[in-house]
């Protein structure tokens, strides 16, 4: 796992899954990366042995899609689902910006996707879009947007590259998230910060939520969370169902272009 994708996965955990929820599916194998960002190394290497075995450590989630999409389930394996529901979710989204779909590809319609809501973005910065390619218009908004959430952290943006300030940014919401949840962050890397904090929220969520927490580890809460608790979490606004304006930027910048 590389450092950069670390990041971005660290970031799309901390700023929000709103989006994540609904697009992750752009790509298969990020499937993993939606409720288990950063799995122990022997976890690792069995779904190497098993490209899409991930896939059904997420069957909660990816059955609630579909149902929420009128889906129907029965008879397909989890990978043909979440290729139905990634499909249907990019076309709905096409359809909101007004582009059409007829004809196209969903690598080809995920990037005018991408664009449309980059140049939305843009313009709720005054940013001039005409003109520019789509990585170039991509790379400014993403910019802005890492300078405007510095700003709000009290990191300081003198001298750094994008690179360097993503990753200030990020230590620095990784710190304060980690104390909201009462995460330790002393002596740990930010793979296991990360995934405390995940572990925290999904326990936070379920005493919320009235469920049982006793014996079960985070994924099986989770999963329990799908299955019978959708609407009381959406309603209350916990993770895994936050609203978040900001997760779009640092989920998907670097996967389109």
């Amino acid at each position: 796992m590389t450092k950069r994708f670390m990041l971005t996965l660290a970031f799309t955990l901390i700023f929000g899954m709103t989006w994540q929820g609904s697009q992750a599916l752009a790509n298969e194998d990020q499937e993993a990366g939606l409720f288990d960002f950063f799995k122990k190394d022997e976890e690792q290497k069995e779904d190497q042995k098993d490209k899409h075995g991930h896939l059904k450590k997420h069957e909660g989630w990816l059955k609630m899609q579909a149902e929420e999409l009128g889906i129907d389930p029965e008879g397909k394996d989890l990978k043909e689902l979440a290729k139905e529901v990634k499909e249907v979710k990019l076309k709905e989204a096409a359809e909101q910006y007004g582009i059409d779909s007829e004809g196209k590809d969903l690598k080809e319609l995920g990037k005018e996707v991408h664009h449309a809501k980059v140049k939305e973005k843009a313009e709720e910065l005054g940013i001039e879009t005409e003109g520019k390619e789509p990585k170039e218009l991509a790379e400014e908004v993403y910019d802005a947007k890492l300078k405007q959430k510095a700003e709000e952290l009290g990191v300081d943006t003198e001298g750094k590259d994008q690179d360097e300030l993503r990753k200030a940014v990020m230590q620095a919401q990784l710190e304060q998230e980690a104390k909201v949840y009462g995460v330790d962050t002393d002596g740990k890397d930010t793979h296991e910060i990360v995934q405390e904090i995940h572990e925290a929220k999904i326990y936070n969520s379920a005493v919320q939520l009235g469920i049982e927490t006793e014996g079960k580890d985070a994924n099986e809460l989770l999963d329990e969370i799908f299955a019978e608790h959708v609407d009381k979490a959406k309603e209350l606004k916990i993770f895994p169902f936050e609203e978040n304006k900001e997760d779009f930027f640092w989920g998907h910048h670097h996967n389109h272009g």
